[in-house]
C-alpha cells in the first residue's frame, strides 16, 4: 500500500510545491521520493535547495558548533530532517566526503542524533579508509552504546587498525545479538527475507534486520583479507546450531 501510493503522494508534493516553492520541509520529501526512483540528480537538487532555504531563516547570531538545534523539540525536525535527506544523497551520488561533512553536522546540531547521523557516519568513513575517524565515532560521548547492529562496523575499524584481539571480543557481541547481520555479510546474494515489521520500522533480531545492514556492509569486510574468513570462522557455531 505503501508503494502503490506513492506516486500519488509524489504528484501532490509537486502541485504544492508550485504553490509554495519555499516550503523546505516539503521539498525535503520530494527530494526523498526522486531519490526512491533512483533520479539521484534530481534528488540532489532538491535537497540541496530544502536545506539552503531553510538555512536563509537562521538567526543571524546563530553559530554552527557553538548553538544547538536540539531535535528533541519538534519545530527543529524539519531542518535536521532535510540535512539528514541532503547526507542520503550526497552519498547516493558518490560524494562521500560531502555526505561525511553532512553527518558530522548533523551531529553537532544535535548531539542526542535522533536523526541516526551515527548509523551511516562510520560506514562512510571506512569506506574513505579512515579507520581511526570510524572508530572514534562509537566513543561519541553521549552516543556510547547505541549503535546496535553497526557495531560490526567498530569490530572492522578495529581489526584494520590491528587490533584483533578487541575486534574479535566486539564480534562476538555483534554475533551473540545480531547474528544474521553476518549471515548476509558473507553472502549477500541471499533472498532478500520478507519485512514483517508492516511498515513500522524494522524488527530487531529478525532475518529482515540482517539482510537490510548485512548488505550495506559486505563491501566493507572485503578489507583487510582477513576480515570475512574470520567473521566466517567466528559465525561458524552459531550457524552449526541453527
Amino acid at each position: 500500500d505503501h508503494h502503490r501510493g506513492r506516486p500519488k503522494f509524489t504528484t501532490v508534493l509537486r502541485k504544492f510545491l508550485k504553490e509554495c516553492p519555499n516550503h523546505f520541509d516539503a521539498l525535503h520529501h520530494y527530494a526523498m521520493c526522486k531519490l526512491d526512483e533512483d533520479r539521484r540528480l534530481d534528488a540532489f537538487a532538491f535537497a540541496h535547495a530544502a536545506v539552503a532555504i531553510a538555512r536563509s531563516a537562521f538567526p543571524r547570531d546563530f553559530v554552527p558548533g557553538r548553538d544547538l538545534l536540539s531535535g528533541g523539540w519538534v519545530q527543529n525536525r524539519p531542518f535536521l530532517r532535510a540535512l539528514h535527506g541532503l547526507m542520503l544523497v550526497q552519498e547516493a551520488i558518490y560524494d562521500r566526503p560531502a555526505a561525511i561533512v553532512t553527518a558530522r553536522e548533523l551531529l553537532a546540531f544535535d548531539p542526542e542524533d535522533r536523526m541516526g547521523a551515527r548509523l551511516s557516519l562510520p560506514g562512510f568513513l571506512l569506506a574513505e579508509d579512515r579507520n581511526a575517524e570510524a572508530l572514534a565515532i562509537f566513543d561519541t560521548p553521549g552516543l556510547e552504546n547505541t549503535f546496535r547492529t553497526v557495531d560490526y562496523l567498530q569490530a572492522l575499524a578495529l581489526l584494520r587498525l590491528g587490533r584483533e584481539a578487541k575486534a574479535k571480543d566486539k564480534l562476538q557481541d555483534c554475533l551473540s545479538n545480531y547474528p544474521q547481520v553476518a549471515r548476509f555479510i558473507l553472502k549477500p546474494s541471499i533472498e532478500p527475507p520478507e519485512d514483517g515489521s508492516g511498515g513500522w520500522g524494522i524488527a530487531s533480531g529478525s532475518p529482515y534486520e540482517g539482510w537490510y545492514f548485512g548488505t550495506q556492509f559486505t563491501s566493507l569486510w572485503n578489507t583487510p583479507e582477513c576480515a570475512k574468513p574470520m567473521l566466517r570462522k567466528m559465525a561458524a557455531p552459531i550457524a552449526a546450531a541453527g
